[in-house]
């Protein structure tokens, strides 16, 4: 059995501790603070348990950086306060970093590797490794809600990609390939920011996912195929206004 580093949990979640940080982001940006001031924008008045309290929390996940009083908001921070959405690629791998930033955290993920642990099963796992009933309780919980919102409530650590995320080739001329083939022959595609636009038509949504940068030539191909499915979409739609005609 793997032994933890010590005893010590964020005080907060992630999910907490990033809205905890939103007013520091607001006010600073990537302003260099001192102790005190993070201790003001995080809603107290002096450096008092609560307040030291909260400050670790945001530190341990990595949303602060520096020490002393040469404290700023993190790169990773920054990522995921100033994201339009939750859908890039950056944002979610931030969040992961993030998530597994505190040390007792990643220890968690290295001896349950594959699939979130039950909350009864983490418990005893970490009385066996020194913590009390009570710490134990609260440092699963912080655990469990912080790997849920980072993967979107899945009880795997690596849960199905995303519709945000599929690469540039799905959105080319119909085809009868699956989301999944396609990641499969070009697994470095997801890497790519992409954008999403949602169409809400009577029949249903329409998404159309892009890279977020385009090349003049790109955009153009881009056109093109989409000139392309929307003369076959018109045939379909015109097929549907005539029963019995067929294809052209």
């Amino acid at each position: 059995m793997a032994k933890v580093r010590s005893p010590n949990y964020p005080a907060l979640d992630l999910a907490g501790a990033i809205e905890a940080m939103r007013p520091v982001w607001k006010a600073e940006h990537r302003n260099k603070m001192a102790k005190a001031v993070l201790a003001r924008h995080l809603g107290y008045t002096s450096l008092n348990g609560r307040a030291l309290a909260k400050i670790g929390a945001v530190r341990a996940y990595g949303l602060i950086d520096g020490s002393g009083d040469d404290l700023r908001v993190s790169d990773d921070a920054v990522t995921v306060l100033a994201s339009p959405d939750k859908v890039n690629l950056q944002y979610r791998e931030a969040m992961e970093r993030l998530a597994l930033k505190p040390s007792l955290f990643a220890d968690i993920k290295k001896q349950f590797p594959s699939a979130l642990p039950s909350e009864s099963n983490l418990t005893y796992w970490l009385i066996q490794n020194g913590f009390t009933q009570d710490a134990a309780g609260k440092a699963t919980k912080a655990f469990l809600t912080t790997m849920r919102v980072v993967y979107d409530g899945e009880t795997s650590y690596n849960p199905p990609e995303s519709l945000a995320e599929l690469p540039e080739e799905t959105m080319q001329a119909p085809s009868l390939e699956t989301s999944r083939s396609i990641l499969d022959r070009h697994p470095s595609a997801i890497k790519r920011p992409v954008l999403q636009e949602v169409f809400n038509l009577e029949e249903g949504p329409v998404t159309l996912t892009f890279p977020v940068e385009l090349s003049a030539d790109s955009y153009q191909d881009l056109a093109d195929h989409l000139a392309i499915f929307l003369r076959k979409a018109k045939r379909r739609a015109d097929k549907a206004s005539r029963p019995g005609e067929e294809d052209e």
